[in-house]
């Protein structure tokens, strides 16, 4: 009867530590998979970070283009409903009209020097020669 008590006895013992074993693999591999979904976790959390700086920097740069064109908008049109006598061509036009020299064009409306004598040119040829 010892013997068959001995035998059951190892029989136990012997699946204890086979359970104790698998028991221990099975730990290992659970924590090996932590490991694993934690560094991946780390991975992403990274790239939405990257992401999220990205996108509030685009969001910054479209914000700027918005009030650029808003600008740009305002600004066409000012240019579509000003007076079309303010306009600086008009405006030397009428300045050498009034005896003006090329000088007194460039400092009074903005122009070039060639852009000023050209006006001048333009301006001051009696209707019949332009015909020819």
């Amino acid at each position: 009867m010892e013997f068959t008590w001995l035998v059951s006895f190892g029989l136990v013992a012997t699946a204890s530590l086979v359970a104790v074993v698998f028991s221990y693999i099975n730990y290992k591999k659970s924590e090996m998979a932590r490991e694993q979904i934690s560094e991946e976790l780390s991975a992403v959390l990274r790239e939405f970070q990257a992401f999220k700086s990205s996108s509030i920097g685009i969001g910054k740069k479209v914000m700027g283009l918005e009030i650029e064109l808003a600008d740009t908008v305002e600004k066409q049109q000012d240019l579509e409903f000003q007076d079309p006598n303010s306009l600086p061509y008009n405006q030397a036009s009428r300045l050498i009209q009034m005896g003006a020299d090329a000088d007194d064009i460039v400092n009074s409306c903005g122009l070039s020097n060639a852009e000023a004598e050209l006006l001048m040119l333009v301006n001051r040829q009696p209707m019949g020669a332009a015909a020819h």
